[in-house]
């Protein structure tokens, strides 16, 4: 099973990661088609992504007030990844937020739980409902 599209939640796997461009530049170079859904609105994820370097490296954005719902359901994962003309099986959604977590299992995508914003308690929540877990992605990329 070849991963197709990823989707990235902004705020807690993306944004103040020094290690995220690498493993977005390497899941690009393999292929991988790239997304992002944010509770930010448009206008400031996207300048936030622009200042991090990173919004090259995506085919596009999906905000919660787009998608009439919030990160925790999941109709928002299911847009984004009908934008990506993906299916569950070849998608894997990285989060650090247990609502995010939660919202793309109820749309059965495959969840990694990525370190940093969560807190001690629930990053244990998301380690053990996450289909993999990613300490740094430099971890991710060995």
């Amino acid at each position: 099973m070849r991963l197709q599209s990823a989707i990235f939640s902004i705020e807690d796997a993306l944004l103040g990661r020094e290690d995220a461009e690498k493993v977005l530049s390497i899941l690009k170079m393999e292929g991988v088609w790239l997304y992002g859904v944010t509770a930010l609105e448009r206008e400031e994820a996207e300048r936030a992504l622009r200042e991090a370097g990173l919004s090259d490296y995506f085919r596009g954005l999906l905000t919660v007030r787009e998608a009439l719902c919030p990160l925790g359901e999941g109709k928002i994962y299911e847009k984004a990844m009908r934008r990506l003309r993906s299916q569950p099986r070849d998608t894997v959604v990285f989060t650090g937020r247990l609502e995010t977590l939660r919202g793309a299992k109820a749309a059965g995508l495959r969840v990694v739980a990525v370190r940093g914003a969560a807190e001690t308690e629930e990053w244990a929540a998301l380690c053990a409902a996450a289909d993999e877990v990613v300490e740094r992605y430099a971890d991710f990329l060995a």
